[in-house]
C-alpha cells in the first residue's frame, strides 16, 4: 500500500513509523527540513520537501498512485486543503486531522463532502469518547464501540430486581435503538428470541444507540452506584468532547481550569458542569474541594503535569486515575506509578486511521462472549439474498443478528425488524464463530 503523510510533527511521524512497520511504503511530506531529517534517522520512509497543500510536491510524493493520503499538520485548514488537493490530483483515500468541533458538525456543514475528503479524524474527540466510555462502563466484562463510537456494544452480568429480570424478551420494551444480542447462561452463549428469558447471573450482550444505552442497560442491571463523581483537571478541547460525552449519564464533573477567561468560557458552554477557576493540585484546593472522595481524576494539560498529578492523586485516595499523554514513551512510568489508564490521543488517531483502512467487503471487528462470537461489518453485495427483505423475513441461518446499519463512518443505528437492507447498505452482525463462509453467501460477498 503506498501512503503520504502530510506533515512531520508529532501526529505525522507516529502515522509514519506505525503503517511503515505494518510493511506500507510510506511517503512524508513537510516543509521543514529538520523534521524531515528526524524522520530519516529514524524511519525508513521516503521524504519529499515542500508544502502539503503544494500540488507540485504532492505529485512528488507520487500522489496520482497513493492509496491513501494522511494530512497531518498542526493546522486544521491545511489538512482539508491538502487532503482535498490530494483527492483532486488521483489519490484512492484521503484522511484530514481536525481539532475544530466545527467540523465535525454535520448539521451546519458537511466538510467531508465539500471538499472530497473521505475521513475526519479529530484526535481530541476519539480521545475524549475513550475517555468517557472507560469511565461509564466500570461493571462491564466487554465494550466495543462501532461506527465512529455512536453505537455502543456491552458485556455485563444480569442483576437481581432489574425491570427485564424473568420476563420473556417479548414483554421487555426496550428503548428504540437497543437490541439484547446474546445470553450467556452456564457458559452456554446463545442469541435469545422474543421467548427468552434473562435470569439473574447471566451475562448479556447488549446493542444500542449510544444516546440510549444507558436507559436499555438498566432493564438487566440495576444501577451499579450512585453518580460517579469524576475531576477533570484542564480545560481544553478534550475536556469538553468528555463533558458532553457524559452528560446525563449519571456522573457529577467538576472541571479545573487556572485561566480566569477560559474558565468563564467553560461554565457558559457546559452549564452541567461544575467549572472552578483553580489548580485541583494545589493542596488547599485539594483538601477544600474534598477531591481524596472523587471516583475518577482525569488529567488533561501537559505530560508530565498529567502523570504527576495523577500518581499524586492516586496515592491521596482517588479510585482511578486516567492521565493524557502524547509521548508514547512515557507508558512505562503510568504502570509503575499504579495509575489506571493513560491515554495518548496520537495513538487512538492512528488506531482509528488503521481501522479504517483494514476495512473491507466483510471484516471482522470483535470478539464477544469468550469467542463464542464476531461482531462482522458487511457491505450487501449485488444481489444478495437478504436485500429487498424486511429483517423480520430474512431467512437468516441459527444465531445470526443484524444489530446496527450504518449510515456512514460516524453515526449508525439499530434497526427495527422492518428495516429493509438494499445493495450496498453496510451492516454489523453478530454471529457464532466459524460462519464466515455462511456470511459471504447471505450477503454476496465477492
Amino acid at each position: 500500500m503506498n501512503i503520504i503523510v502530510c506533515g512531520a510533527g508529532k501526529i505525522g511521524a507516529h502515522a509514519a513509523g506505525v503503517l511503515a512497520l505494518e510493511g506500507a511504503n510510506v511517503t512524508v511530506v513537510d516543509n521543514n527540513q529538520s523534521a524531515l531529517d528526524a524522520l530519516s534517522e529514524t524511519l525508513d520512509v521516503a521524504l519529499v520537501f515542500g508544502k502539503p497543500t503544494d500540488a507540485n510536491a504532492l505529485q512528488n510524493a507520487g500522489v496520482e498512485g497513493a492509496d491513501v493520503v494522511i494530512a497531518s499538520t498542526e493546522s486544521d485548514e491545511v489538512n482539508l486543503l491538502c487532503a482535498s488537493t490530494a483527492s483532486y490530483l488521483g489519490a484512492d483515500r484521503t484522511f484530514a486531522m481536525v481539532t475544530h468541533s466545527a467540523f465535525l458538525n454535520r448539521s451546519v456543514m458537511d466538510y467531508s463532502k465539500i471538499f472530497s475528503i473521505d475521513s475526519l479524524v479529530c484526535p481530541s474527540y476519539t480521545t475524549a469518547r475513550a475517555i468517557a466510555s472507560r469511565l461509564r462502563n466500570p461493571a462491564a466484562m466487554k465494550v466495543e464501540r462501532l461506527v465512529g463510537q455512536s453505537i455502543e456494544v456491552q458485556q455485563f452480568e444480569a442483576t437481581k430486581g432489574a425491570p427485564g429480570i424473568g420476563r420473556h424478551l417479548s414483554d421487555v420494551k426496550l428503548p428504540g435503538g437497543a437490541r439484547l444480542a446474546a445470553i450467556i447462561r452456564n457458559g452456554e452463549t446463545y442469541l435469545p428470541s422474543g421467548d427468552s428469558t434473562v435470569d439473574e447471573g447471566d451475562e448479556v450482550l447488549l446493542v444500542a444507540n449510544s444516546d440510549v444505552f444507558h436507559d436499555a442497560r438498566r432493564f438487566f442491571r440495576t444501577k451499579d452506584a450512585g453518580r460517579r463523581s469524576v475531576v477533570i483537571m484542564g480545560g481544553t478541547p478534550i475536556a469538553v468532547w468528555l463533558c458532553r460525552a457524559l452528560q446525563n449519564r449519571g456522573f457529577s464533573i467538576r472541571l479545573f481550569e487556572t485561566e480566569k477567561n477560559r474558565a468563564q468560557e467553560l461554565a457558559e458552554k457546559l452549564p452541567w458542569v461544575t467549572v472552578i477557576q483553580a489548580d485541583p493540585t494545589d493542596p488547599t484546593v485539594f483538601t477544600d474541594e474534598h477531591i481524596e472522595n472523587a471516583d475518577a481524576f482525569v488529567a488533561l494539560t501537559h505530560d508530565e503535569h498529567n502523570i504527576l498529578s495523577c500518581a499524586w492523586a492516586a496515592g491521596l485516595g482517588v479510585k482511578e486515575t486516567y492521565p493524557v499523554v502524547a509521548r508514547t514513551d512515557y507508558a512505562p512510568f503510568v504502570r509503575a506509578m499504579n495509575m489506571t489508564q493513560a491515554f495518548s490521543p496520537r495513538e487512538l488517531a492512528v488506531a482509528e486511521i488503521q481501522q479504517r483502512l483494514a476495512r473491507k467487503q466483510l471484516t471482522k471487528v470483535a470478539s464477544l462472549a469468550g469467542d463464542e462470537l464476531a461482531i462482522y461489518r458487511i457491505r450487501v453485495g449485488k444481489e444478495a439474498p437478504v436485500s429487498g427483505k424486511p429483517l423480520s423475513e430474512l431467512n437468516l441461518m441459527p444465531d445470526c443478528m443484524v444489530v446496527v446499519i450504518e449510515h456512514d463512518e460516524h453515526h449508525g443505528v439499530v434497526p427495527d425488524a422492518h428495516k429493509v437492507l438494499a445493495e450496498r447498505d453496510v451492516v454489523f452482525v453478530v454471529v457464532r464463530k466459524d460462519y464466515e463462509k455462511d456470511l459471504r453467501k447471505l450477503f454476496a460477498v465477492r
